[in-house]
């Protein structure tokens, strides 16, 4: 199944703070896709720089339903390289060590040099927080894979994607995607590009 624009089963909406979603729908299943439009300048800011996405799972179908999560995303201007979501739980242990790490070379810098005591502690001291912030969101709410029923029908949750590979380089001024969430009997699509057209400019809403 692949999202179209104005397909029957495919909507898409732009939302007042910035977010663009694209819904596709079957009989049994409700799957949305949310994506930051300046989703390109925030990978930036995080550690390791992973690609963000959010998604929303709806099952109206009766008995269970198992959903893999399992997700790939195609950078079609890199390549078309295809890369898996990064396990939350390996991305919270990579972090958690690499923020031991600092630790450790912070004070050693501190030893060496004691006069950078005060500065040195204030970063790490900054640096701990934004990195324990980070492991708790990924904690709880990372996308895991779930049963869904009339009891429990919806899953939703962030994705992360990395950028590391070396197909994929900096960002291009237009980049183009294509989201498969992968099911057992069958492939979902979300093709969609960053940043919007500018048919689709955004005006922002401030947070009320």
């Amino acid at each position: 199944m692949r999202w179209t624009a104005d397909a029957p089963g495919c909507t898409f909406v732009r939302d007042p703070d910035g977010h663009l979603r694209w819904t596709l729908s079957n009989q049994d299943l409700d799957i949305s896709l949310l994506v930051d439009s300046q989703e390109l300048a925030k990978t930036k800011q995080r550690f390791y720089h992973p690609f963000a996405l959010y998604l929303s799972v709806l099952y109206k179908g009766s008995g269970n339903f198992d959903f893999p999560a399992d997700l790939r995303l195609e950078f079609v201007r890199h390549h078309q390289l295809v890369e898996g979501y990064l396990d939350p739980t390996e991305y919270q242990t990579r972090l958690q060590n690499d923020l031991d790490t600092e630790v450790f070379q912070t004070e050693r810098r501190i030893k060496k040099n004691p006069a950078l005591k005060e500065q040195e502690t204030a970063r790490l001291q900054n640096y701990e927080r934004i990195g324990a912030e980070f492991i708790d969101f990924l904690t709880s709410q990372s996308l895991e894979p779930t049963t869904l029923n009339a009891g429990n029908p919806e899953s939703h949750g962030w994705v992360f994607f990395g950028t590391s590979n070396k197909w994929i380089g900096p960002w291009k001024d237009h980049e183009d995607f294509i989201l498969e969430v992968r099911m057992k009997d069958k492939t979902w699509q979300f093709p969609f590009s960053l940043p919007p057209s500018p048919e689709d400019l955004i005006l922002r809403k401030p947070p009320e």
